[in-house]
């Protein structure tokens, strides 16, 4: 039986619940994590990436019910797919968005390196070595001691979703009862590029380029664009 789509009230909802796993934190808001240097952009790195097709849809949603107009038309017409800045980082380096930020944003530096270590021990035997290699390396690539985990109960359980890959599953579950941008937009998608299916995941930039450009700009533009595009991932 095909599932229904997810109805756009049920959206927050859903997400909430997953983001609800993970431990809360606070930090000192310096806002280095929202900002790449030289070396970082150089070295390949993003900002809010990835970005979840629902994670899009729920901050959009956000933006549309919360910001003045001109900013959402700001914010909307940012296409850049790997800007050095967070278009989302506000004065005295506060997130605009930070009530419905997406998951990347809400997992940032609650490990360390303690407590990676200790997992790759405790799963040694348990869990398969690929998938701890992958945690080390992608938790490991995100320390700041800048911030303290203000739920730390929540850690077990949540390390095990990172390891087990729990978090991506519920949001690829939740992408695939998703109409991202309507199905004149899709036909367009495939007609430009091949491509048959929503991106599971981009960036805030990719995103608007495919859903919230202008259909004429999306027709002269959006080939090339895809073509050069880094970060977008395929279903």
């Amino acid at each position: 039986m095909e599932a229904k789509p997810v109805a756009a009230e049920d959206l927050s909802s859903q997400l909430q619940l997953l983001y609800d796993q993970v431990p809360s934190t606070c930090c000192a808001s310096s806002g280095e994590c929202c900002a790449l240097t030289d070396a970082e952009f150089d070295q390949g790195w993003a900002t809010m990436f990835p970005l979840y097709s629902a994670e899009y849809l729920h901050i959009a949603e956000y933006v549309r019910t919360n910001f003045p107009s001109q900013r959402q038309q700001e914010l909307f017409s940012f296409t850049q797919e790997r800007p050095r800045r967070c278009p989302f980082l506000g004065e005295n380096h506060a997130c605009t968005i930070y009530a419905v930020r997406p998951l990347i944003c809400r997992t940032y530096a609650v490990m360390d390196r303690q407590r990676i270590d200790q997992a790759l021990v405790r799963y040694r035997d348990v869990l398969p070595e690929t998938w701890l290699k992958g945690f080390a390396r992608r938790e490991g690539s995100m320390l700041c001691p800048r911030v303290r985990v203000t739920q730390p109960e929540k850690l077990e359980q949540h390390i095990y979703n990172l390891i087990t890959g729990f978090y991506e599953r519920a949001l690829r579950r939740i992408h695939d009862r998703l109409d991202l941008a309507g199905p004149e937009r899709r036909a367009l998608l495939f007609r430009l590029t091949g491509r048959r299916e929503w991106p599971l995941n981009w960036t805030w930039g990719g995103f608007n380029a495919l859903c919230a450009a202008p259909a004429d700009w999306v027709r002269a533009q959006f080939p090339e664009y895809w073509k050069k595009a880094k970060l977008v991932e395929e279903v």
